[in-house]
Parts: structure tokens; C-alpha cells; sequence
């Protein structure tokens, strides 16, 4: 019964750990997150304002470029502001914009704009900046609706703490789902769409849109589940590993024979 018992527990223990890395899994393929890798240690210069006060630095960079298509598919790119790190950065897969009939290069720009006016729940963390992605004449592409082709990175000044991106559109500042990328006070979304972005530093931190204390809500709550998950499998190897061996059965004593010796 005893070997039975740690026989079981031990498989209970496997189960627990193939179920964490199956969550694990299981977020990445839901809300993939295409995160920069920063590798070393990064020496982040001071923010630059497009209207510093005081102490404040000034004049942010902006990025415009060409980037030649070669085949039926948008290519392959990264632009950012020369900034260390960059302020705004725009990272695309292939395939990541509809191409119009006739295109033949990719006109990528990041501009620092004048920002409208902030939310009413919220301060605008930084500066605003305005994404644009057009053919060779001047038109528009469209970005793709696919998982994790296309990222959007803004870095806001130091100190902002709780914060997400947001999008301006038709007068308004629409939430957009936001994940912590790589360093602190820099955030990242896989956007649908170009146009004006800026970090927005919500007045009730109760609130972030998409985050929970600065990371993605599905992140976060799968985190939390793998994490448990790991924890009871070390509690039960832990058991398994200390359990006092199977005590060896008692020899059993010999019974006297009650056969009769041979009659003489």
C-alpha cells in the first residue's frame, strides 16, 4: 500500500508540473508578445520634451525612411527615434501592411506632434507621436489584423510607474492593450491601426487599461497560475523525497511441525 501511495503521489507531481508549462504555453499562443530583447545593461539618457520645463531636455528625434518592397508582401523593418533608448520605435514583421496595386517601397515615418488635449482620467506621460506607414505616392496602408506582426514601443519618462498606451482618434483617446517591454517606463502594443500614440498615465491607478501593476491582465493572471502550480509540485516532491521508507516486514517465526516421526 505504501509503494502504491508514493507511486501515485509522484505522478501527481509530474501532472502538476506538465500542467504549469502547458498554461505557459497556452498564454503565449493566446496573447503572443513580440518583446525586444535588451541584452547588457542599458544606459538610458534623460527623456526629451517636446516643450521641457526646468531642468527638462529637449529636442526628441524623429525617424523617417525608405524601405524597398521586393516581392507580394510588406517587408521586413524596424524604425525607431535615435534616442538611447529609443522614445518610439515601430517593429514589423513581413506581411504586416496591405499593400496598395503598384507599390513599390514603404515611406516610414515617427514624428513628435503637438498633443491634443489629455483624457479626462488621465495626463499624457511624454510626448505625443504620430506613426505613418504609406506606398511611394503618398496613400496609406492598411496594417494587417495578425497576431503580434507589428509593434508599437514608447518610452516614457522616468518615474511614470502605472501607465498604457493609447490611441487619438475622432477627438477621443482610445485604450489600447499594453504589456511592460524590457526596461522600465517602456511599454508596448501590437497596434491595428497608425495614427497618434502616446503613453497615458491614469490619474486612478486602480485603472490601466489592459494591465494589471503594468502587465498584460491574461500575462498576469497565467503567471499567477504557474507559479501555484509550481509551488504544490515542489510540496509534493518534497513529500515524496522525505517520506520515511517502507519499513521491512517482520520475519516470521517457525511453527513446530505436528506430523509424527515415522512409526519404528
Amino acid at each position: 500500500m505504501r509503494l502504491a501511495r508514493l507511486a501515485t503521489d509522484r505522478r501527481a507531481g509530474w501532472l502538476v508540473v506538465a500542467a504549469g508549462a502547458l498554461v505557459v504555453l497556452a498564454v503565449q499562443a493566446w496573447r503572443p508578445v513580440g518583446v525586444p530583447l535588451y541584452d547588457g545593461v542599458v544606459v538610458q539618457e534623460p527623456y526629451r520634451f517636446l516643450h521641457p520645463t526646468g531642468d527638462q531636455a529637449g529636442s526628441p528625434t524623429t525617424y523617417s525612411g525608405t524601405k524597398p518592397i521586393s516581392s507580394d508582401r510588406s517587408p521586413i523593418f524596424a524604425a525607431a527615434t535615435t534616442e538611447n533608448p529609443p522614445q518610439a520605435q515601430l517593429i514589423a514583421q513581413s506581411g504586416a501592411f496591405t499593400l496598395t496595386p503598384g507599390a513599390t517601397s514603404l515611406q516610414v515615418s515617427i514624428t513628435v506632434v503637438e498633443p491634443p488635449a489629455p483624457p479626462a482620467d488621465g495626463t499624457i506621460a511624454g510626448n505625443v507621436y504620430r506613426f505613418s506607414v504609406t506606398d511611394q505616392a503618398g496613400s496609406p496602408l492598411d496594417a494587417r489584423q495578425c497576431s503580434a506582426c507589428l509593434s508599437l514601443l514608447l518610452r516614457a519618462p522616468d518615474g511614470t510607474g502605472e501607465a498604457a498606451i493609447r490611441r487619438y482618434e475622432n477627438g477621443a483617446w482610445q485604450p489600447v492593450e499594453t504589456v511592460h517591454a524590457g526596461i522600465v517606463d517602456l511599454f508596448q502594443t501590437n497596434p491595428t491601426a497608425m495614427g497618434d500614440y502616446a503613453v497615458i498615465q491614469v490619474n486612478d491607478t486602480g485603472e490601466v487599461g489592459g494591465t494589471i501593476l503594468g502587465l498584460d491582465t491574461a500575462v498576469a493572471i497565467g503567471g499567477g497560475a504557474v507559479i501555484v502550480l509550481l509551488v504544490i509540485g515542489v510540496i509534493v516532491f518534497l513529500r515524496i523525497k522525505q517520506a520515511p521508507p517502507e519499513p521491512e516486514p517482520a520475519p516470521r517465526s517457525r511453527i513446530p511441525s505436528k506430523r509424527k516421526g515415522p512409526r519404528r
